[in-house]
């Protein structure tokens, strides 16, 4: 099992980091991704990632973030980039539900950071809401720097949507949501092919149920592979295997590293 989308640097997690880390390897837990929202949570991502042999990082800037975005930044990331551990750009994007930053230095913000993905040879991590029309458009504006992968972080749009994605090569995580009770997140998923499905739990936010409302944590990784395979009709163990097999796919420097 593993989880491609969570934040240990959180202080909700951070002080119980050793703790947790202990627990997934104890569990079977094989790795899990801390992303990046701006240069704190970056530069303590690739620390986790140098301290705890499970734990890989990304660079990047949240859309929430966005307005602090600068040449400074930009040529951290850079220098990040080229990390052994460092597998991916994320997470970015756009929101337009809370506008922290205000939505042209999002959407400016979000293409530069494409171009810069795709100048490290790095996928993507998106994390996108209320925004898929702008999103895609970007998307569609910024195609020739999309080589490496698109991977839509926690997936709220529509089925309609995931099928145009599907048809672009595009990659979903899924987590804690897909439990809720008024999800309806069946029929999306069945637009998205088993092979495009990978497992999250946005640690420590979005816990599944039954544990709802707690802080959620990578142990939790369990509830969300069940999850899928109920959906797809699998048993567990097959989910499980695949889920592995789409990660290491889509994430080409962990199956570098792990093959080391």
């Amino acid at each position: 099992m593993l989880d491609t989308h969570l934040h240990l640097d959180d202080p909700k997690l951070a002080d119980d980091v050793d703790k947790i880390i202990a627990e997934c390897e104890q569990k079977g837990i094989e790795f899990v991704i801390n992303n990046s929202c701006d240069l704190p949570t970056m530069l303590a991502g690739v620390k986790l990632a140098e301290r705890f042999e499970i734990v890989f990082a990304t660079v990047g800037m949240h859309p929430h973030d966005s307005k602090s975005f600068d040449d400074a930044f930009a040529a951290k990331m850079t220098e990040l980039a080229s990390h052994p551990k460092v597998v991916a750009v994320g997470e970015i994007g756009l929101d337009y539900h809370y506008d922290i930053s205000d939505r042209a230095t999002q959407r400016d913000v979000f293409a530069a950071q494409i171009e810069l993905a795709d100048s490290y040879g790095l996928p993507l991590q998106l994390h996108i809401r209320d925004a898929y029309g702008d999103a895609w458009d970007i998307l569609r504006a910024q195609k020739k720097y999309l080589n490496n992968g698109v991977l839509w972080h926690c997936y709220g749009g529509s089925a309609e949507f995931a099928r145009q994605a599907v048809k672009e090569g595009h990659y979903f995580a899924f987590g804690g949501a897909i439990t809720f009770k008024n999800a309806h997140k069946e029929e999306v998923l069945r637009q998205i092919p088993i092979d495009r499905v990978l497992s999250e739990t946005d640690s420590p936010y979005m816990a599944p149920v039954p544990l709802r409302g707690s802080i959620n944590t990578p142990l939790n990784i369990p509830i969300i592979v069940k999850k899928l395979a109920e959906i797809y009709q699998i048993d567990c163990p097959a989910m499980e295997t695949q889920i592995r097999d789409n990660t290491l796919r889509y994430f080409g420097k962990i199956a570098e590293y792990l093959n080391n």
